[in-house]
């Protein structure tokens, strides 16, 4: 399978050096790996940074490099490389790392970066994240946006708008002409958050033939269970994301985003290797066989693919 999202060398460098990939106590670490491509994240978090932003995600690269060799890890450049055993896939989120120099995406390209993600949480010089505000939430990509959207497609990285406003994911929309990606978003139809997409987004998604990737977020699945009094991962709620996603955008949408390690409360689903019980659920669903591998790693790797092929 291949997971778009994690958070877990964010969490790795918070901790210092007190933990490693292959001790720390968190979620996804050398041992609860998945079979196929994990997703690491170098997230910078733009606010109270004691270096640059552009400083802070060469350490965060340097620490994922480190980890990975420690932990004898290979890292997966491209679709071809998918195979037997797990992979390390290096992905960014929060586009304020590279400062508005569009030239950086080439240095991450050399890293092996696929997923670059363009906003977090706040306004930076691409653009606006999503927001509860409805000012905020309308606005589209600033110029530097549109002109990473053309770097990131010439370079084959992935455009990421899970964390970008509305107003931005139109603009992507219009402006791109390879697929991209939501790589931790879920349906907002379901669960009415700013940071799950509609209906509407669900779709011109999948007609660009990009993909969603279901977000174990508590907040973005559902309401707190009233009979537990605390935030919850649960898998009856994700299995109803996915079957709104599939029947909004079809079988060629839905993917996995976790966002493990990088967000609250208890998870039914805590480990990537413990995947297989939401997967029986889904099949019970009815997902057949051939959708369920879609899910699972086909479309991730078709967009990965395409990607890197389109001219």
């Amino acid at each position: 399978m291949i997971d778009l999202h994690s958070d877990t060398i964010y969490r790795l460098c918070q901790s210092g050096s007190d933990y490693t990939f292959a001790d720390s106590p968190f979620c996804i670490t050398k041992d609860h790996l998945v079979k196929g491509g994990q997703c690491f994240a170098l997230f910078v978090h733009n606010s109270g940074l004691t270096h640059s932003p552009w400083e802070e995600l060469n350490i965060l690269h340097d620490r994922f490099v480190k980890e990975m060799a420690d932990a004898g890890i290979s890292q997966m450049t491209s679709p071809e490389d998918y195979g037997e055993g797990s992979k390390a896939i290096l992905t960014t989120e929060e586009g304020a790392s590279i400062e508005g120099d569009i030239s950086r995406l080439g240095i991450l390209k050399s890293w092996g970066v696929m997923i670059f993600g363009f906003t977090w949480n706040y306004e930076n010089e691409l653009g606006y994240p999503n927001s509860t505000d409805r000012d905020i939430m309308q606005r589209g990509l600033k110029e530097k946006g549109f002109e990473a959207v053309e770097e990131c497609e010439r370079l084959g990285i992935a455009v990421d708008v899970s964390h970008l406003s509305d107003g931005g994911f139109w603009d992507v929309v219009r402006a791109s002409r390879k697929p991209f990606v939501a790589s931790h978003s879920n349906s907002r139809a379901v669960t009415d958050v700013s940071r799950n997409l509609s209906d509407d987004m669900i779709k011109a998604l999948a007609d660009k033939g990009g993909v969603m990737g279901l977000c174990f977020h508590p907040s973005f699945l559902g309401p707190v269970p009233a009979d537990l009094g605390k935030a919850v991962s649960r898998i009856d709620d994700m299995v109803r994301h996915v079957e709104h996603a599939f029947r909004t955008g079809g079988e060629d949408v839905i993917a996995i985003g976790t966002d493990i390690d990088g967000i609250p409360g208890a998870l039914e689903v805590q480990y990537p290797d413990c995947f297989d019980v939401l997967f029986d659920k889904l099949r019970k669903s009815g997902f057949s066989s051939s959708v369920m591998d879609k899910f699972m790693q086909g479309n991730a790797l078709r967009v990965f693919s395409e990607i890197e092929s389109i001219s």
